[in-house]
């Protein structure tokens, strides 16, 4: 597929982003035209003699799309509701902890609680008394004591009477019922101020205040995030009854399609304490508007980690004059902020999403008819083109929805089957008979054997260990009873006996080696984190001579992820070039505009000759014919071959997988590997995975008036 030039947005978001535009710029012109035209005499008088303040304008952060342009993170118009330093009353900016600020506060609560709205609360102790501090909130308890300035073994109620005294919060009664101001009964007492229950809630945003440094030198604080639309207009109309408070046209991150890809995308948290004083507060210290905040969001984990020094943005700034009453007399842009880039991935939304249903009905299918008395609920599928190494594909299953994770992080982790875990990149399995190409391909170039030798096997024991009683089965299919085996035949019935023979000739350093050509037990290059593995070596603790004839079918300590499996296949289709493995496709700025693309890489490299290919290609590709029925992959117009795998775990247990790669009018395609936990034949998923592709590759083959039609509107 040619690499895309620029982001494809449907027209639809262009008219809305237009829009958006638009409508930033007449409210900018309209508020300069009013400084400017209107007040600009009486303001110039006045700034001669007042003070100029300078804030950071947030830049937004780059999205991240597939290779089509299909958004996968990106950001959404929001509102939140602020509170500008600047703007409110003067007394109130001289002395945070007087009792309009705190009216203010509680006013504001009174009106969100009766519109059904949310505020921020980071205080991390219970509304109710008697005041605990709040489960799984180790870090912010830690905080909250060293802001307060108590002793760690300071109780909840020692810090909420911390914050009142600081604040000048005034509770309206004491545990007795009597003011605690006057000392009177409650109900003979005229003190009105604030229940228990009020005063804990302001005392929430007091120390989130306190948190985010909000002053004159930190001028604005979040009161809330994400309001709604009508929340929004009331606020507005009551803008006299809340000075200083602002309503804040913003950007939240969205994951609409947050089941595609989790493992893969990742998501934004707040850094934590000590990533910031080791890392963060040193990033960028030598590029004023990209400097974090301790109190930022960072990107965790997938994409949203590996380039979050291109996803974020460079904020803008604008200076705010005063005059000597402290009121706001000008307000002018003096940078404008810069989004961050457009992560385009290799990744394939349509194809990812399509496979990520199908692998589902699979195992369901699988977990239903097997005979094994073995419930599989782990899997794991990826999918790479072949002639760059672009990861298209990358399944984790079971997978979960992002959304979910971000609201409910501890019930999606405790799921079943774990479905945090990425088995796709961080899953180590035994590679067991997918491991035999390799052993194949040494043989073959170092002159060991060619493609004419044959190893009798009498399909049953290996007999070079039997003075020592030591026969390792061998279980390969249709040469029962005996047969002269060349590598393609071998290849094709699995033949244990072939490859120990070959493994005890190579030896396991030169195993070891040729396994690192095809990109085992050695970094793929992938942006993101992944696995390296390990290939079994004759150093491993209580390696015997031995041994090495089980890593030549892949068992021992030898252990790789799916991505590097893929990898081997990706390397054979290759002729022994392998590519580094990549997700960045190219990175664009807001425009759309390619800024950067990734170039191809040769990971490494050695001369699989053509001779040496055929003998290995044919054995695959017998393999691959054997699927038959509806399970056949030889009519879809493609070159299909493929090598399975029964990697031992235990004696009782076994997983499941197989590698293989496709050509297309004889060029490399891509390259794919499957690995089942508990599972069997799953060979025969196939067939699904290259209709998906072609469906995904050429949908003008599977187009329908209907869906022309659709594409059309």
């Amino acid at each position: 597929m040619p690499v895309p030039r620029e982001v494809k947005m449907p027209r639809r978001r262009i008219a809305i982003l237009i829009a958006l535009c638009i409508i930033m710029c007449v409210s900018a012109t309209l508020r300069t035209f009013q400084f400017q035209i209107v007040d600009g005499e009486s303001y110039l008088a006045a700034a001669q003699s007042g003070t100029t303040t300078t804030i950071e304008i947030p830049a937004a952060r780059g999205e991240i799309v597939d290779r089509n342009g299909i958004p996968l993170a990106q950001n959404q118009a929001a509102f939140n509701v602020t509170f500008n330093f600047l703007s409110m009353e003067r007394d109130s900016r001289l002395s945070l902890n007087n009792e309009k600020t705190n009216a203010l506060i509680y006013n504001l609560i009174r009106t969100f609680e009766a519109l059904g709205e949310e505020w921020i609360d980071s205080l991390p102790v219970s509304l109710t008394t008697p005041y605990t501090f709040t489960e799984d909130s180790e870090t912010e308890v830690s905080r909250l004591k060293k802001r307060v300035g108590v002793n760690d073994y300071a109780t909840a109620e020692n810090c909420i009477d911390w914050i009142y005294r600081e604040c000048g919060i005034k509770k309206y009664r004491d545990n007795d019922g009597n003011c605690t101001h006057c000392g009177e009964p409650f109900d003979e007492c005229d003190y009105e101020e604030y229940s228990e229950e009020y005063a804990r809630k302001i005392a929430g945003v007091r120390y989130s205040m306190l948190a985010k440094d909000f002053s004159a030198y930190n001028t604005q604080y979040t009161f809330a995030e994400g309001i709604a639309a009508e929340t929004v207009a009331l606020l507005k109309e009551l803008s006299d009854e809340f000075p200083g408070v602002q309503i804040e046209e913003t950007s939240e991150r969205v994951y609409t399609s947050g089941d595609v890809a989790p493992q893969l995308i990742g998501t934004l948290t707040p850094m934590y304490d000590d990533e910031y004083e080791t890392t963060y507060s040193k990033k960028f210290a030598d590029e004023p508007g990209k400097q974090y905040e301790r109190d930022d969001l960072v990107g965790r984990g997938g994409v949203e980690a590996a380039f979050e020094d291109e996803l974020r943005g460079t904020s803008g700034t604008m200076t705010v004059t005063q005059n000597s009453d402290g009121d706001i007399i000008d307000i002018q842009e003096t940078s404008a902020p810069i989004a961050g880039k457009t992560i385009q991935l290799t990744l394939d939304y349509n194809l990812q999403k399509e496979l990520q249903t199908e692998l589902a009905d699979y195992i369901a299918w699988y977990n239903a008819t097997n005979t094994r008395g073995k419930v599989s609920q782990n899997a794991a599928l990826v999918i790479l083109d072949a002639k760059n190494g672009g990861l298209l594909t990358s399944i984790s299953y079971p997978y979960y929805d992002i959304n979910d994770a971000i609201e409910n992080y501890e019930e999606v982790q405790n799921r079943e089957g774990s479905p945090l875990v990425n088995r796709a990149l961080n899953g180590t399995y035994r590679p067991g008979s997918t491991f035999k190409p390799i052993v194949a391909a040494a043989g073959l170039t170092e002159g060991l054997i060619t493609p004419s030798y044959t190893f009798y096997c009498d399909g049953y024991h290996y007999y070079y260990y039997a003075d020592s009683g030591y026969t390792p089965n061998c279980v390969g299919t249709g040469h029962k009873g005996g047969a002269n085996l060349d590598a393609t035949q071998a290849l094709h019935y699995s033949c244990n006996s072939f490859f120990y023979d070959l493994g005890r000739r190579l030896g396991i350093d030169t195993i070891g080696e040729y396994a690192r050509y095809f990109g085992l037990g050695v970094d793929t290059g992938l942006e993101i984190y992944s696995e390296i593995g390990r290939i079994s070596k004759g150093t491993d603790e209580n390696w015997e001579g031995g041994n090495v004839i089980q890593a030549a079918i892949g068992q021992m300590n030898t252990n790789v992820t799916p991505l590097q499996m893929t990898v081997e296949a990706m390397t054979i289709a290759n002729h022994g070039t392998r590519y580094s493995t990549h997700l960045l496709d190219a990175m664009l700025d807001e425009t759309g505009n390619v800024v950067s693309e990734y170039e191809t890489t040769v990971a490494s490299s050695f001369d699989l000759s053509d001779e040496a290919y055929e003998a290995i290609a044919e054995g695959m590709a017998m393999v691959a014919g054997d699927l038959t029925g509806e399970y056949r992959v030889t009519d879809l117009g493609y070159d299909v071959y493929i090598k399975t795998g029964t990697p031992q775990v235990t004696e009782d247990r076994t997983h499941h997988c197989f590698i293989g790669y496709v050509l297309k009018d004889g060029e490399p395609e891509i390259a794919i590997a499957m690995m089942v936990e508990d599972g069997q034949t799953c060979q025969r998923f196939l067939r699904r995975i290259l209709l998906a592709y072609d469906k995904a590759q050429y949908p003008e083959k599977y187009a329908t008036e209907e869906t022309v039609e659709n594409a059309a509107a």
